[in-house]
């Protein structure tokens, strides 16, 4: 039993090796040349993030406006493989940051957001990040068709809202700890975002165009 044990761990790491090296590395933002048209259905390509520009966003970055506080927690994923079956087809693998955000009242933690295995935020220079968001503590209204189109419900109780993020590094200065700027965005998206309901509610729950300073 215990050779048997031994023999399925070593094809299981013969079988590790041989995907890790099975892979095409490529780097995001910068031209790949010799790609074939369904590179990103194949499974053989690997964005990897060759300059560790990943690195400079990782860490905590918070926000502090009275008694209230705003944290994202930035966390670097290796090799993600990215399989979406859909009208894209997707597979392939990637380095990224997953985020996830906390909101604390007199430093009592009244809010954290779920933390998924996925990155949704990439980098092609180091300095800019960019991803989407998931604005969990936004109130949502229910959703319904157009009179014109019959009425009814279209969405009950709506939904979170996704804007992109963008989340940029600021100046280093030797007097103070490394800066970013964090930025939603749900541009001139139409229908729900737009929807009468939210008429003089603020567009986010968290803070928004501000600059974070990271936590030692």
């Amino acid at each position: 039993m215990k050779n048997i044990s031994v023999n399925f761990f070593l094809i299981a790491l013969l079988m590790s090796i041989f995907n890790c090296k099975s892979q095409t590395v490529i780097i995001w933002g910068q031209k790949n040349p010799n790609l074939p048209e369904n590179f990103l259905s194949s499974g053989q390509y690997y964005y990897k993030d060759v300059n560790n520009y990943l690195d400079n966003f990782t860490g905590i970055w918070e926000y502090v406006s009275g008694n209230e506080k705003f944290q994202i927690i930035l966390t670097k994923v290796i090799k993600y493989h990215v399989i979406v079956n859909s009208f894209f087809n997707h597979n392939f693998y990637e380095d990224g940051i997953r985020i996830q955000y906390k909101k604390y009242v007199y430093n009592n933690l009244v809010f954290e957001s779920p933390s998924y295995n996925y990155p949704n935020f990439r980098t092609e220079d180091g300095q800019k990040l960019e991803g989407f968001f998931t604005d969990y503590g936004r109130l949502t209204r229910t959703v319904y068709y157009p009179k014109g189109a019959g009425g009814g419900v279209l969405k009950q109780g709506g939904e979170y809202f996704h804007p992109s993020c963008t989340i940029e590094l600021q100046p280093l200065t030797l007097s103070s700890p490394p800066k970013i700027k964090f930025t939603l965005d749900i541009g001139e998206t139409v229908g729900e975002y737009r929807n009468p309901a939210y008429s003089g509610m603020p567009t986010f729950s968290i803070p928004n165009d501000v600059v974070m300073t990271k936590v030692p």
